[in-house]
């Protein structure tokens, strides 16, 4: 009698099981779908939104001539472009020339055009929170010219553009900033980095291969302050630098002068990791940033023995003041521009939270001119290498 009773239980229980393993998530079939993995949003010279989608097409993709389709030797990525008032009409327009329904549920990368971000990304923040299947963690750049010509980029390496985009943050090449740092940092009213491209001629070897002189690569980073790109923007060599505090950097290569004769001594530093500490003297705020790192040797013009201890703690000191001149120069940057894109006082309002509600009416202000910023950095030299000295140095020796 007790199995009876709990017959319909056992039903309803198999039937939500059979249901969650029979994929039917949505009554549009995956063959009736285009799916987005590149969006790139640009304004043109009438001050209508450009939106461009890229698709990648799964007929085209097959390793040779299957069936005699002749569709494997064609592009396998296509963009279609409109224009509108606003990206909403623009966005119907493309799908009214398509065959399928467009879905944004495999979009990874948007690339934003330099005149879009100085007149402001509003627009762009509102149509895409309002896709729920847009995913906030898509990582965004801003390209220097006009977005468009992102198409000419050669596929060298790579069949997509977007992979190409995406491995320059996996690498680290560039600064990680998606989607949902920027929503988060507009919603705060807050600054924030974007990474910059770079797209200049082609390197001459590969140029004689491929159908366009264009060369895709990194760049500096924007400033984006309530959602608009403001000056200065930072270059590249800045651009590490806040890789380095964020510590998501892979390793940089860093040249300093030797301090024994000045000679250039090249160094690979690698497992960076910056902490910020917040700090009360005086009732004031001040901040520490504590880098640490591992160093080796690459290459070295200088006759500084490696082996002698005392040159070696004395080498150590002077790229950690390298390192430090960096990241320093970094923070006046964004001092220049009144943007705590490294949002300082987020640290500040959850250690101190009495102290930070004194100075924050007139935050960016504070930050700009008040704010004592110190910087320490405690670089440990694991490798040195087979040579101790130049190799010149060594010849000559021999030659006595």
């Amino acid at each position: 009698m007790k199995t009876l009773r709990n017959r319909p239980f056992l039903l309803i229980l198999s039937a939500i099981v059979l249901l969650n393993i029979s994929g039917c998530w949505s009554p549009v079939e995956l063959n009736e779908r285009a799916f987005v993995n590149l969006m790139m949003i640009d304004m043109n010279d009438n001050g209508q939104f450009e939106l461009t989608l890229g698709f990648p097409l799964a007929n085209r993709m097959i390793p040779g001539d299957v069936g005699g389709s002749g569709q494997a030797n064609k592009d396998p990525f296509a963009y279609v472009t409109k224009t509108g008032k606003n990206l909403a009409q623009a966005l119907q327009d493309i799908q009214s020339d398509l065959s399928r329904d467009i879905t944004f549920g495999q979009t990874r990368i948007i690339v934003l055009g330099h005149k879009l971000v100085q007149h402001g990304i509003d627009p762009v923040l509102d149509f895409i929170s309002r896709h729920l299947a847009f995913h906030i963690s898509a990582n965004v750049f801003i390209f220097p010219g006009k977005v468009l010509d992102l198409i000419e980029t050669p596929t060298t390496f790579e069949r997509f553009i977007p992979v190409i985009l995406r491995a320059y943050v996996d690498q680290k090449q560039t600064i990680d900033t998606t989607l949902r740092d920027i929503l988060r940092a507009r919603y705060e009213s807050g600054d924030i980095l974007v990474p910059m491209l770079s797209f200049s001629k082609q390197p001459a070897i590969l140029a004689k291969r491929e159908r366009t002189e264009k060369w895709l690569g990194v760049d500096g980073a924007a400033i984006l302050k309530r959602g608009r790109m403001i000056s200065p923007i930072l270059n590249k060599k800045e651009m590490r630098s806040a890789l380095l505090v964020e510590s998501n950097i892979r390793d940089i290569t860093i040249s300093i002068k030797s301090p024994t004769d000045g000679k250039d001594i090249t160094f690979n530093v690698q497992h960076v990791n910056t902490r910020f500490k917040a700090k009360i003297k005086n009732n004031v705020p001040y901040f520490r940033l504590h880098t640490k790192g591992t160093a080796s040797v690459l290459t070295s013009d200088s006759n500084l023995d490696l082996r002698n201890e005392d040159q070696l703690i004395l080498l150590q000191k002077t790229l950690g003041r390298e390192i430090q001149d960096r990241i320093m120069q970094l923070i006046n940057s964004t001092r220049k521009a009144r943007a705590d894109v490294f949002h300082l006082k987020d640290y500040l309002s959850w250690k101190y939270p009495a102290v930070w509600r004194g100075v924050k009416s007139d935050w960016n202000e504070f930050y700009a001119k008040e704010l004592e910023i110190e910087s320490l950095v405690d670089m440990k030299l694991l490798r040195t290498g087979e040579a101790y000295q130049t190799i010149k140095t060594e010849e000559s020796r021999d030659t006595r």
